[in-house]
C-alpha cells in the first residue's frame, strides 16, 4: 500500500513538473499552491520520501520558488539525518543557508536549520561545536523576539554544559531561567530545568543538593501516569543517596522504582537506569552476588547509552577481581577495553565524515563560484561583442557614433583589467586561507598534545586507584575518564588536517599498501609532517625508542631498500598520485 502512495504521488510530481516548465520563470500562485501541498504530503514521511523531495527541489527551482526550495532542502536534511547520512544532510543544510543569505526575506528558517545541524552534532557528542550553533539561535530569538525558542535554546545550552562537564555553567546559566515566569509556570519547562540542575549537583557531588530538586520533580509527577520518569526520578534519588554513602535508603528507593515499571516492556530504557543503579548500590553494600544479578539484567536489556555498557564491564571486572574470579575478571575487563576502543573508532569515523563533507561542500561551491563568474564574464562578452557590432553598423553612417563606439572599446579593456586584478585578489584570500588553516592545524597539534598528557595523567591516578583497590578513587578515574572521552577527538583531528592540506592522501596509502594497520598509517602521517623522531614520540606519548621500531617496521612492510628514505617515499607517492 506504501509502495502504491509513493507511485501515486511521484506520478502526480511529474506532472506537476511538466506544467511548470510551460510557465515562466516567475512562479504562479497556481504553482505556488500546488509545490506547497506537495510538501506538505512528503514531510508526513522523512524516512522514505527522498525521492520526492528532490523532484520537489528541482521543481521549486525550475519554477524559481525559493521559498519551496528552501523548505524542501531542510526536509531533505531532515531525511537524510533520519537515514544516518549525517556527511549529505550536512551538506544539505549549508546549501539551504547560502540561499538564505541571497534571499534575505528568508531568515525567519535560520533557528530551525541551525536548531538541526547542532542536534547532529549533540548526537555525535561535539558539544562544542553544537553550543556555537545554539548561540546564534539564542542571538536570532532574543532579536526577534521569539520567546518560545529563547528558552527552549537556552534549555538545550544548559544539556550541552551538563554533557561537556562544566556544571558550575549549569549553574551560572540556571539562575536567570530560575526568576524566569515563563520558565517556572510551565510544568514541562520547569522540569527540565530542575532535572538539569540536579543533575549539575550531583557532578559537583553536591548530592543532598540533587536530591532536593529531584524530590521537587517527583512531586510535581508522582500522581501522573508518566510511570517511566517516576521511576527515573526515584532511581536518581536512590543514587544520591548512595553517593552519600546511605546505601539502605537507596536500596529502599531503588527498589520502590523498580516495582513502578515492573513487567512493563515498553519502559525498558528505564529499567536498564534502574538495574544499573542497584547493581552499584548492591556493590557498595559488598553484596556481589545480587551486583553481578543486576548488572547482568541491565546488559540483557541492551541499554541505549553504550557508556553505559562501558560502566557494567568495568564494574563487573572489579567485582570478580574483588572475589578472586581472575578468569570472569579479565574476560569482562577485555570486554570493557573492546567497547572502548569500539568507541573511540566510532568517534574517528564521524570526525572523518564531518571532514569529507565540508570538503566536498567547500569544493562544490568553489566550482559554482568559478562557473557563475565564467558565465558572467561571457555574458558580458556577448553583451559587449553585439553593441560593439552595432555602433560599428551605425559608425558608418555617423562619425560621432564611431567616436562613441571607440570609447566603449577602451572601456571593455579596463574591464579586462579590473578582472585581472579581481583575479590576483582571489589569488591573495586563498593563499592567506591557506595559510590560516596551517596556523589552526599547528594550534590542534598542540592541543592534541595536551590532551595526551592528560590522558597519561588519569592512567597513573587510574593505576594507583586499582593497586589500593580504592573503589572511591576508581569511581573517580572513571569520570575523569568518561569527561575526557566526550570532550576528545584524540588524533582524528590530526587526520582531518592533513587531509585538509594533502587530500586523499590516507586513502592513496591505503591503496597502495593495505596490510598498514592503523598505527602504522598513524606514523606515515607524522613524517608526512615533518616531525622528528622526538617530536613524533611526544605527541604519541610513547618513547624514541618505540617510534624508531614503527618506522623501521613500516619500511620493513612495504619493502623499502635501507637506502631509501620513508619520508621521500610517501612524497613520491603522494605526487604521482596527483
Amino acid at each position: 500500500m506504501t509502495n502504491l502512495t509513493n507511485k501515486i504521488i511521484f506520478v502526480y510530481a511529474m506532472f506537476f513538473y511538466s506544467i511548470i516548465h510551460s510557465q515562466d520563470s516567475t512562479p504562479s500562485a497556481h504553482q505556488i499552491r500546488y509545490i506547497d501541498s506537495l510538501s506538505q504530503i512528503a514531510k508526513k514521511d522523512l524516512i522514505g520520501n527522498g525521492d520526492l523531495l528532490k523532484r520537489l527541489l528541482n521543481i521549486s527551482r525550475e519554477a524559481n520558488y525559493h521559498k519551496g526550495e528552501l523548505q524542501n532542502l531542510v526536509n531533505l536534511g531532515i531525511y537524510y539525518t533520519n537515514n544516518s547520512m549525517i556527511d549529505s544532510a550536512n551538506i544539505v543544510y549549508e546549501k539551504a543557508e547560502n540561499l538564505i543569505k541571497q534571499h534575505r526575506h528568508l531568515e525567519y528558517m535560520l533557528p530551525h536549520i541551525y536548531n538541526n545541524k547542532a542536534s547532529i552534532l549533540t548526537q555525535q557528542a561535539f558539544y562544542y561545536k553544537a553550543l556555537k550553533y545554539y548561540h546564534k539561535i539564542l542571538e536570532i530569538s532574543l532579536r526577534q523576539n521569539d520567546r518560545k525558542t529563547e528558552i527552549i535554546t537556552k534549555m538545550n545550552i544548559l544539556n550541552c554544559h551538563l554533557k561537556l562537564g562544566e556544571p558550575d555553567k549549569v549553574l551560572a546559566y540556571s539562575k536567570e531561567l530560575l526568576e524566569d515566569s515563563d520558565v517556572i509556570e510551565k510544568e514541562d519547562l520547569r522540569y527540565r530545568l530542575y532535572t538539569n540542575l540536579a543533575l549539575a549537583h550531583f557532578d559537583k557531588k553536591e548530592y543532598g543538593k540533587a536530591i532536593n530538586w529531584w524530590n521537587a520533580n517527583l512531586e510535581s509527577i508522582k500522581n501522573s501516569d508518566k510511570k517511566g520518569e517516576i521511576s527515573y526520578v526515584m532511581t536518581s534519588i536512590a543514587d544520591a543517596y548512595r553517593s552519600l554513602g546511605k546505601y539502605e535508603i537507596a536500596l529502599e528507593k531503588s527498589i520502590e522504582a523498580k516495582k513502578i515499571i515492573h513487567n512493563k516492556p515498553e519502559l525498558s530504557s528505564y529499567a536498564v537506569i534502574n538495574s544499573v543503579v542497584l547493581g552499584k548500590i548492591y556493590n557498595s553494600l559488598g553484596n556481589y552476588k545480587e551486583a553481578i544479578i543486576h548488572f547482568n539484567n541491565a546488559i540483557l536489556q541492551n541499554p541505549e547509552d553504550p557508556m553505559d555498557v562501558v560502566f557494567i564491564y568495568k564494574n563487573l571486572g572489579a567485582i570478580y577481581k574483588t572475589t578472586n574470579d581472575w578468569k570472569a575478571s579479565s574476560n569482562y575487563y577485555q570486554k570493557y577495553g573492546s567497547l572502548i576502543d569500539s568507541l573511540y573508532n566510532k568517534r574517528n569515523e564521524d570526525n572523518s565524515k564531518i571532514s569529507e563533507g565540508k570538503i566536498q561542500l567547500i569544493e562544490e561551491e568553489y566550482k559554482n563560484e568559478l562557473l557563475t563568474r565564467d558565465n558572467d564574464i561571457l555574458t558580458y562578452k556577448n553583451e559587449k561583442q553585439r553593441l560593439y557590432i552595432i555602433s560599428l553598423y551605425i559608425g558608418l553612417c555617423s562619425f560621432l557614433l564611431f567616436l562613441l563606439s571607440l570609447a566603449f572599446y577602451k572601456k571593455y579593456h579596463r574591464s579586462e583589467k579590473q578582472i585581472e586584478i579581481l583575479k590576483k585578489n582571489e589569488k591573495i584570500i586563498l593563499e592567506k586561507h591557506l595559510q590560516s588553516k596551517e596556523e589552526e592545524f599547528l594550534a590542534t597539534m598542540i592541543s592534541v598534545n595536551e590532551k595526551l598528557n592528560k590522558l597519561s595523567t588519569i592512567k597513573k591516578y587510574l593505576s594507583s586507584a586499582i593497586k589500593y583497590n580504592n573503589h572511591d578513587e576508581i569511581l573517580e578515574a572513571e569520570k575523569r575518564l568518561s569527561q575526557f572521552i566526550s570532550s576528545t577527538s584524540d588524533l582524528g583531528i590530526l587526520k582531518n588536517r592533513i587531509e585538509s592540506q594533502y587530500p586523499g592522501i590516507t586513502a592513496q596509502i591505503n591503496a597502495h599498501y593495505p596490510d598498514l594497520s592503523t598505527n602504522d598509517i598513524r606514523h606515515c602521517l607524522l613524517i608526512k609532517l615533518n616531525l622528528s623522531i622526538k617530536e613524533s614520540a611526544q605527541l604519541l606519548g610513547v618513547s624514541v625508542h618505540a617510534v624508531k621500531m614503527a618506522r623501521k617496521r613500516v619500511k620493513k612492510k612495504i619493502s623499502i631498500p635501507e637506502d631509501v628514505s620513508l619520508k621521500e617515499h610517501l612524497r613520491d607517492i603522494v605526487e604521482a598520485t596527483v
